[in-house]
């Protein structure tokens, strides 16, 4: 608690010096017009976005398109800090590069893209970990979204208190109607919270873009090695029935702009019909000139809450995603 405390006052202090500059000169003249989306993010201070570690990126390509253009995503993994045996397979299995040349062999509509090694019947590595339901929630993970919506919410305060700011909080913009009991921004994830026999517990939400595994009847949660890209607004449906490792943040179109499959489920109903994949591995494996960097918006910057009230209307909390810029090394 005692660092907890230290932290969201050190937050707290940071914002009130820097955070509103941009909102004071709208807010001026009333019949300005209201900051668009990108303005937004273009006026937030640089202290709000913060480094994605190199070490959560791995690369994922596919052989190129048939105008000759790359085709690359790249997939942020949950910090081991928030994560447990999922994201530790997922790990390793880049890590070996078991997944190159394995297949796409699943993409339905406004669903998921699948990919793994079932078609070839290619057989996991040993040493993958067996990962209980259990797992699908994380304590750290409420402990992260809490103490940034805790610092967010003192700035938002003091903002519309002493700078006559009109910030709304978060569940003045968004609904939450898909079994969550509460949910947050932390460390710039998605997360929610429910009851679980008398307990509260905390889990990532999946978002389109989100990468979970596959599993089969429960209690057997996957191993990773066959894996799912959501590629729907559906996806909330998946909460805690499947577990969440990490989200495309670049690249996406890649793999939902994949002709269908037309078996059910949309899997391909031929064997020619596969996509191969050229490769699934770290980032850090390459050269340091090409490494990504890329940075997010903090959980405890109220430009997040500005941005997402600049979308207009209602949704749920993955309907406008949290902002993710690639930037120079």
């Amino acid at each position: 608690m005692k660092h907890y405390f230290r932290s969201a006052r050190m937050v707290f202090s940071s914002l009130v010096l820097v955070c509103f500059s941009m909102a004071a000169p709208a807010l001026a003249q009333e019949d300005a017009p209201a900051p668009t989306p990108a303005e937004i993010l273009a006026a937030t201070p640089a202290e709000h976005w913060l480094p994605i570690p190199l070490t959560d990126l791995i690369l994922m390509t596919l052989p190129d398109a048939p105008d000759g253009s790359k085709r690359q995503a790249v997939i942020q993994l949950l910090p081991a800090s928030l994560s447990g045996g999922h994201v530790r397979n997922v790990r390793s299995l880049a890590r070996i590069h078991w997944w190159d040349g394995t297949k796409i062999y699943r993409v339905a509509k406004d669903f998921v893209t699948q990919f793994g090694g079932n078609p070839d019947s290619k057989t996991p590595p040993k040493g993958l970990e067996t990962v209980p339901e259990s797992e699908y929630f994380n304590a750290a993970l409420g402990a992260k979204r809490d103490a940034d919506m805790a610092a967010l919410t003192a700035a938002v305060d003091y903002s519309n208190q002493y700078q006559g700011t009109e910030i709304e909080p978060l569940m003045k913009m968004i609904y939450e109607n898909t079994g969550a009991q509460k949910v947050g921004f932390g460390g710039g994830w998605p997360i929610g919270s429910k009851t679980v026999d008398g307990e509260t517990r905390y889990y990532p939400l999946t978002c389109r873009g989100s990468l979970s595994p596959a599993h089969y009847d429960p209690p057997d949660t996957g191993s990773g090695a066959e894996m799912s890209v959501i590629t729907g607004e559906a996806a909330r449906s998946l909460d805690t029935t499947f577990g969440m490792v990490g989200r495309v943040i670049d690249g996406l179109e890649h793999l939902q702009n994949l002709p269908l499959g037309t078996d059910p489920g949309g899997f391909y109903a031929d064997k020619s019909q596969y996509i191969p994949i050229r490769s699934i591995r770290p980032a850090s494996e390459l050269p340091l000139a090409d490494q990504p960097a890329y940075e997010y918006l903090a959980s405890y910057s109220p430009a997040l809450l500005q941005y997402i009230a600049a979308h207009g209307g209602y949704g749920n909390i993955c309907t406008v995603p949290v902002p993710i810029r690639k930037v120079s090394n």
